[in-house]
């Protein structure tokens, strides 16, 4: 009995034993790890809302988040070992979807990335005329040497093809003038805003109206003076905007002048007789060739 005893007790010390070099540094069960640099990944999208037809550019940055250039692991008082934690970049690609389309070649045998450092990959990229608006996503990835593993990473690039509105406020009886407002329904600003008249036989004081810069949502009051020999009830206004590096123009929009528009929304609305004058015509004739049909039928009857 004593025997086993004894056994038993030495079994439970040996087991506790195991366990503690274990849990210690340095201790010859941490010869199985691997100790591999650690990246971080960022990106951006410029313009940071593209529209169907635009280019733009994606720029992926890798970060080495490792503090020190090696870590060095016991493997017992007299040996060491030595992981280096310098990243090395074989290959850095971003793939194309069937909307947008990297236009720019891939990296390849960049080198190494130190400890705290950070390396750049810019893409050119080119959204297709009919993509639609929403989130699409570009597959980012990088193959690394040595020990690192692979990384893939879902890069979003937004599509949004709100455009500038114009919108009429006033224009002045005879044709004198037009003031609009001019608003910005994009999300992110855009620059190089230009109103441009384009009706014929038409001066326009200024020939164009240049704004500039516009932020989201920002709206902007113009005017022009309009001089014309001819009587004219229609004008032809279209805008011009950079979003990023890519111009573009607004649909051609046409606004009444002398009020018109305004005068026949006032007119419908505030004379009701006209409606109920049309509508008791449509009786009184119903009436009258009711009439006439059951004179028919008597006559038709006594003969």
């Amino acid at each position: 009995m004593k025997k086993k005893k004894i056994i038993v007790h030495f079994s439970v010390l040996l087991l506790m034993l195991i366990v503690i070099l274990m849990q210690l540094p340095g201790s010859v069960a941490d010869t199985d790890v691997t100790i591999r640099p650690s990246i971080m990944v960022e990106c951006s999208v410029d313009p940071e809302y593209l529209m169907p037809g635009d280019e733009g550019t994606v720029t992926v940055t890798l970060k080495n988040a490792a503090k020190t250039y090696s870590y060095s692991v016991f493997v017992d008082e007299n040996e060491e070992e030595v992981f280096e934690l310098s990243a090395q970049v074989l290959d850095a690609s971003l793939l194309s979807t069937d909307n947008i389309q990297v236009t720019s070649d891939s990296y390849h045998d960049v080198g190494l990335l130190g400890p705290g450092d950070t390396i750049d990959f810019t893409y050119s990229i080119n959204i297709d005329q009919d993509a639609k608006d929403g989130i699409h996503f570009l597959n980012f990835v990088f193959v690394g040497g040595g020990d690192m593993y692979d990384v893939r990473w879902k890069v979003p690039v937004t599509v949004d093809s709100s455009q500038v509105e114009i919108i009429s406020t006033e224009s002045l009886d005879g044709s004198h003038y037009v003031v609009l407002d001019i608003a910005n329904t994009r999300p992110n600003t855009i620059n190089a805003v230009t109103i441009i008249p384009v009706t014929e036989n038409v001066t326009f004081e200024p020939a164009q109206y240049f704004i500039g810069t516009m932020d989201s949502d920002e709206m902007f009051t113009i005017r022009f003076d309009v001089d014309t020999d001819d009587d004219i009830d229609r004008i032809r206004i279209k805008a011009s905007f950079k979003n990023g590096n890519n111009w573009h123009e607004s649909a051609i929009q046409t606004f009444g002048m002398n009020n018109s528009k305004h005068e026949t929304a006032i007119e419908s609305e505030s004379n009701p007789l006209i409606i109920i004058g049309i509508v008791g015509g449509i009786l009184v004739v119903l009436v009258v060739f009711f009439v006439i049909m059951r004179r028919r039928r008597r006559s038709n009857e006594e003969s």
